[in-house]
This record gives structure tokens, C-alpha cells and sequence, in this order.
């Protein structure tokens, strides 16, 4: 297999985000952008626990928190899914195709995608359960507690590994029409073989950048306007809708990049 080229694959991925600007941009303005910000605006806030709470009530207030914010998690990641397989599609589509078109694609990929996300969901359920298990099974002794540590360790690292073996699942489901998620998982799994890590680390490293920003913004936004209602909530929507737009779309051309240098085989194969 041919070794991932960080570097040309970072300038693939801003060639990306400079063709079909407008286009792209509209999408994840509209797909990526507003809905962070609906739910920011105006989605159930996390519970802050009452001063002086115990251990068990700060736990219950984030399982409560939680709890309100999955039926709206899931359908912005929905709709997240959508915006982003169709720039996928108009990124990687060899033949002029028109943003109605891309979309229409990304809704009827919508199954294929949920499914993928519902396979890879249970994989990671089942390496956690089988690495941390033990050691939970153990909890208040040495051996217990190391044992945990251990698994958490190994998990941390088959969840980064696999990261980058997978990275390419949506680009080529994007690009192919697979419909089967497990034939789009095995295709990801085959043309990342050797790469895993390399992919991973590029991935990572774009993460952080964007996680700093993010944090810095979010601290800016908090000392000046605050976190509570009002002009602070609004303010921090805003900037939490465009991490997320800009954050996504970015992510999108660093995988779609990806899946342009390890899929080209021939002449048919490139991409224009």
C-alpha cells in the first residue's frame, strides 16, 4: 500500500475548501451552522449542580444533562450528516454535478450513513465492555485499578487507531454509492491498511488546532459577555455554530484529501 503523504494531503484538502467556496460554504452554513446554533440558542442549557453537591448529584446533573440533549444531538448530527456527504459528493464527483443534485444524493444516503454509525457504535460498546470490564469487575483493589487504567489505555489507543483506519468510510461512500455500510466499512478498512496511524496523527493534530480555538473563543466569549442568558448565550451560539461549520467542513476536506491520494490507481481514477 502507498504511505499517506501528510503534507500533500494538507494541500489537497485546502484546494478543496477553495473550489465550489460558495457552494460549500452555502451547505455548511445552512447545514452545519444553523443547526449548532438553533440548539445553542435555544436547546435544554447543562444543569449546573448547587453548591456544595456531592459526587452522586454532580453525576446525576450530567446524566440529566445529557439525557435532555441526546434527541437534539442526534438530529443535528443527522442533519450534519447530510451537509457533509453532499460537499463530499461535490468535492469528489468526477462529472459536473449541481448542489440539488449532491443533496439529494447525501438524503438517500441517510440509512447507510446511521447504519455505519450504529455498526462502528457497537464495536466500540463491545472493546470497552471487553477492556474495561476487568478491571471495573475489580474496582477497590491494586490490581483492579491497574487493570482499568490499562484497558482505558488500550481503548484510547484502538479508538485513535481506528480513527484514521475509517477516516475515509464517508468519502467513499461519497464517492462509490455504497449502500451496504459493512462493504463501506471493509473498502475504508482495506485502502487505510498501513496507514492507520499516519492518518490518525494528521487527524489529531487538526483536532487540537480547532478544539484550542474553539476553547480560547469560548473563554473570550465568557469573560466578556458571560455564560448566562441573554446577550452571552446569543453571543456564544453564534461562535459555537461557526467552530462547528468550520470545524466540519475542514474535517471533510482533510478525509475527502485523504481518500483522493490513497484511491487514485490509474488514469481513470483521478479526481478532478
Amino acid at each position: 500500500m502507498p504511505k499517506f503523504d501528510m503534507g500533500a494531503a494538507w494541500d489537497d484538502s485546502m484546494n478543496l475548501l477553495r473550489s465550489h467556496s460558495a457552494l460549500t460554504g452555502t451547505i455548511a452554513a445552512v447545514f452545519l451552522f444553523l443547526p449548532t446554533l438553533a440548539v445553542s440558542w435555544f436547546g435544554p442549557q447543562p444543569i449546573t449542580p448547587a453548591d456544595g453537591a456531592t459526587f452522586e448529584q454532580i453525576l446525576a446533573s450530567f446524566q440529566e444533562s445529557a439525557r435532555q440533549a441526546i434527541p437534539y444531538q442526534i438530529l443535528v448530527a443527522v442533519i450534519a450528516a447530510i451537509g457533509g456527504v453532499g460537499i463530499l459528493r461535490l468535492w469528489l464527483s468526477r462529472t459536473g454535478i449541481t448542489v440539488g443534485e449532491a443533496l439529494v444524493f447525501a438524503i438517500r444516503m441517510i440509512p447507510t450513513m446511521i447504519a455505519i454509525q450504529l455498526l462502528l457504535g457497537l464495536a466500540l460498546g463491545l472493546a470497552a465492555l471487553l477492556l474495561i470490564l476487568p478491571g471495573a469487575a475489580s474496582a477497590g483493589s491494586v490490581v483492579g485499578g491497574l487493570l482499568l487504567f490499562v484497558g482505558l489505555c488500550l481503548l484510547a489507543g484502538l479508538c485513535l487507531y481506528f480513527w484514521g483506519r475509517l477516516a475515509v468510510v464517508s468519502p467513499i461512500v461519497a464517492d462509490r454509492t455504497l449502500y451496504n455500510p459493512v462493504t463501506a466499512i471493509r473498502e475504508g478498512l482495506a485502502l487505510t491498511r498501513g496507514n492507520g496511524w499516519r492518518i490518525a496523527f494528521f487527524l489529531l493534530l487538526v483536532m487540537i488546532v480547532i478544539v484550542v480555538v474553539a476553547a480560547i473563543l469560548g473563554g473570550v466569549i465568557a469573560a466578556v459577555a458571560g455564560t448566562g442568558e441573554g446577550f452571552g448565550r446569543l453571543l456564544g451560539g453564534l461562535v459555537e455554530g461557526g467552530v462547528a461549520a468550520i470545524g466540519g467542513i475542514v474535517t471533510a476536506a482533510i478525509t475527502a484529501a485523504t481518500y483522493r491520494q490513497l484511491a487514485v490507481r490509474g488514469p481513470d481514477d483521478i479526481f478532478k
